[in-house]
């Protein structure tokens, strides 16, 4: 007998899995072996440290799923995203990134299937409630990739296996 597959749940599942769990734990690890001064690093004047990538990420996430998605009040400020400099130690920054992941699981377990197809809660972007999320994750997957790059320029080895790991971990790769 063949099952059916709803692919929205498919999808929602998918990207829950990712946004929450994957891409998050894929950041604290490469955050756990940094330093402050390692995670504020910059190689020019025009590039981002990884603590400027962690509050954009946190900034878009919150702003894009938490608010858009959820419904969650929040007022995001783009520009000090990349403004901040170092006052923020790894503890803190590793809060406010709880804090991010917290609200998150809160918008994934309000979410159902069904939504999926509503319209975009940023239509000058997507078309549905899929696609905000699929702009979410990629967004997201581009800035953990930078930040892992960097992780791995600064300490060798650190962050080995991270994307298998983490992966196998969440329960997003089937062996």
């Amino acid at each position: 007998m063949e099952q059916s597959l709803d692919i929205n749940l498919v999808a929602l599942e998918a990207l829950r899995v990712r946004i929450t769990k994957v891409m998050p734990e894929q950041i604290r690890a490469s955050l756990e072996q940094l330093t402050d001064e390692q995670i504020w690093w910059r190689p020019n004047k025009h590039s981002n440290s990884i603590g400027n990538l962690l509050l954009h990420v946190r900034g878009s996430v919150m702003h894009f799923l938490v608010r858009g998605v959820g419904g969650v009040a929040y007022e995001r400020d783009r520009p000090a995203e990349f403004a901040a400099d170092g006052s923020l130690t790894k503890p803190q920054l590793l809060e406010l990134f709880d804090e991010m992941v917290a609200e998150t699981v809160r918008t994934f377990d309000a979410l159902t299937a069904t939504r999926m197809t509503d319209p975009s809660t940023e239509p000058a972007y997507y078309a549905t409630v899929l696609e905000d999320l699929l702009g979410v994750a990629i967004h997201m997957a581009t800035h953990v990739g930078q930040i892992v790059y960097v992780t791995k320029m600064l300490n060798e080895d650190s962050v080995k296996d991270l994307w298998s790991r983490t992966h196998k971990a969440a329960g997003a790769w089937r062996t």
